[in-house]
């Protein structure tokens, strides 16, 4: 900034002599600067000791210039990528979310359905045994009872003979049979 100056100062005063059309460019390019320079944000960072390095080394402060302007797409595409990798991966995990989730209902279902089957064959069983071991025991109460009866009928003294003169009312059913 200092140089620019001083060159425009040398140009001013007769020292140095340039084409016309250097000096249109010369003057275009001071204007820009002194727009540049009057703005608070670019004074502010130009008082750094960053902007005064800048300002000292033009060649190096073109260099950093070029390379950002020239960094902004690679950065760019990156950005996008990452952008879209993570839209991507995000729908993709939802998806893939959905998917399980599905696929743990239907294999719940499927538990559940068995189950069912499992239950309704146990309780089947369950009641073919309590069928199966209620007729039993009324088989064997059945026959133990009439058993019982037969040797009520042979012990009630006197009434082997006559069924009708028995006190015992079950045993004139039976002998009347």
């Amino acid at each position: 900034m200092q140089r620019l100056i001083r060159f425009q100062t040398m140009l001013e005063s007769g020292g140095i002599s340039l084409p016309k059309d250097m000096q249109e460019l010369q003057s275009l390019l001071s204007a820009i600067m002194y727009t540049l320079n009057s703005k608070s944000k670019l004074a502010d960072i130009m008082s750094t000791p960053v902007g005064q390095y800048l300002d000292g080394h033009p060649f190096f402060a073109l260099a950093l210039l070029v390379f950002g302007a020239m960094a902004t797409v690679p950065i760019g595409l990156f950005l996008t990528f990452a952008i879209v990798t993570f839209v991507t991966a995000s729908v993709g995990f939802v998806f893939l979310q959905g998917f399980l989730l599905s696929l743990g209902g239907i294999v719940l279902l499927c538990v559940l359905c068995g189950l069912a089957i499992i239950a309704f064959a146990v309780s089947v069983i369950l009641r073919a045994f309590y069928i199966t071991s209620s007729n039993v025991l009324d088989y064997y109460y059945s026959r133990r009872s009439a058993h019982m009866k037969q040797d009520t009928i042979g012990s009630c003294p006197g009434c082997e003979s006559d069924a009708s003169s028995c006190p015992n009312p079950s045993f004139q059913k039976q002998k009347g049979q």
